[in-house]
């Protein structure tokens, strides 16, 4: 089984109505991954580092606020290219899952990459997306967040909420709880294609729909 390297970030956000810097976009202003064995899951590597805003520093005071880092925290950040270097030391394309929850994780590293001009070292077919995995485990409608996520599983969670490295840490319990319970990334990635094909076909009906609803009007 490939391994699983667990990651979070905290990012910047912009969410006044005017004001927006031109070109603005989220930068990542905090890491923590947590890399676990695919056959024990037992961690093998670790990541916790602030890292500083290049393009927008003005704008991340609010969610800096939000993560509780403070500017001291923030002087011993490293640059955006050294946290990419960071995360390909412990990512080995194709033989690790790149697992987050939700799906803005890896939207912001991919994004940052672009901005910075340099690679991206995660693979697209290596992202789990956990949180959509376990909606399509528990055969729920809506997303469920990380904390009840952790609560309805019984999983013994640790440390801040929204801080980086714990965040990853109790993603990691989660889906160590997931796997105990029998489900697997193969699972995810079939219960995945079905979803996905499932939503394409809605679209394409919902077009049809339309097309001759607005054929009607006009007639």
């Amino acid at each position: 089984m490939k391994d699983f390297l667990l990651v979070d970030f905290e990012f910047t956000t912009y969410t006044k109505p005017v004001g927006r810097p031109r070109g603005f976009f989220s930068e990542i202003i905090e890491i923590g991954a947590v890399k676990l064995t695919g056959a024990e899951l037992k961690e093998d590597g670790k990541i916790q580092n602030f890292v500083k805003p290049h393009f927008y520093p003005k704008q991340a005071k609010d969610s800096m606020d939000f993560c509780m880092i403070t500017e001291k925290d923030m002087k011993k950040g490293i640059e955006y290219p050294e946290m990419v270097a960071k995360l390909a030391e412990i990512y080995e394309a194709g033989q690790t899952y790149f697992v987050a929850w939700g799906t803005e994780d890896y939207k912001v590293l991919n994004t940052g990459c672009e901005r910075h001009k340099i690679e991206n070292p995660v693979q697209y077919e290596d992202y789990l997306d956990l949180a959509e995995a376990y909606k399509l485990w528990k055969g729920d409608e809506l997303t469920t967040g990380l904390k009840r996520a952790t609560e309805e599983q019984e999983v013994d969670t640790a440390g801040l909420w929204h801080t980086a490295c714990d965040d990853a840490a109790n993603t990691g319990k989660l889906l160590v709880r997931m796997l105990e319970k029998g489900w697997t990334p193969e699972l995810y990635f079939k219960q995945k294609a079905a979803y996905d094909a499932e939503k394409a076909e809605r679209r394409l009906y919902a077009g049809k729909f339309n097309n001759k609803n607005n054929k009607r009007i006009r007639c």
